[in-house]
């Protein structure tokens, strides 16, 4: 393992793909950020999306590689890793929590694991407050969380659309999957429905308090359990 970076400027980076169906048109996300400073004064130095045609964890790891060359950055610069951990896309949550988990330990550097719904939260503003963060929509169910007026977010878990009357808010934000039963609730309910931005470059003011974790326990949250789970745990029944 290496000695850690003697730079007095250490080096923070952002890994952000956990929900690729979050990407707006024409304005792409940005999956890896990176910034230079202590936790006090971190200032953002470059980020980035994922390079085109680069899927996966190969992706991913140009992406993050690139980014540090084109800005002079060592690997053993880098300090501190800040992952956005879930609730999202299987695949993606995996391949993003195994990256930092791995790196993490290859660079001695400091674990925060951020959940995705705090990422997302940074980039509502206060007048849409309080607002339902949905994610890892499926059939007519989604898990929720919401922020609220003071910007603490608060978890709610897994609910359907008939939940929404019992909840205060003045809007949802959801990416691309929200069930339909969602959006027709909103609109009896006269609450807006806005596009979730889940993006690298907000990982550093969504991680504020959060503690590092052991790489070794970092695991994904999913809103349920994955399909192929599902299914291996069916055969084995049968």
């Amino acid at each position: 393992m290496p000695e850690r970076s003697k730079n007095t400027n250490p080096i923070t980076l952002g890994i952000e793909m956990s929900n690729p169906s979050s990407t707006i048109a024409g304005d792409p996300a940005h999956a890896i950020a990176l910034w230079q400073g202590t936790l006090t004064d971190a200032k953002p130095i470059a980020s980035a999306p994922m390079p085109e045609g680069t899927r996966g964890s190969d992706g991913v790891m140009i992406a993050i590689e690139s980014l540090c060359a084109a800005n002079d950055i060592k690997p053993v610069d880098i300090t501190r890793i800040l992952v956005s951990c879930g609730p999202g896309g299987y695949t993606a949550l995996r391949i993003a929590t195994t990256t930092a988990k791995m790196l993490a330990h290859t660079l001695n550097a400091a674990l925060v694991a951020v959940p995705s719904a705090r990422v997302g939260a940074v980039a509502i503003t206060s007048d849409d407050r309080p607002a339902l963060i949905t994610l890892a929509s499926k059939k007519n169910m989604a898990h929720a969380s919401m922020l609220l007026d003071t910007g603490q977010v608060e978890e709610i878990g897994i609910i359907s659309a008939e939940r929404l009357t019992d909840l205060d808010m003045r809007s949802i934000v959801a990416d691309s999957h929200m069930p339909e039963s969602f959006a027709m609730a909103a609109q009896l309910m006269g609450v807006q429905c806005l596009k979730l931005r889940l993006d690298a470059r907000n990982l550093l003011q969504a991680s504020a308090g959060l503690e590092p974790v052991d790489p070794l326990h970092l695991a994904p949250i999913y809103a349920r359990e994955p399909g192929a789970v599902t299914q291996w745990r069916a055969r084995g029944s049968q």
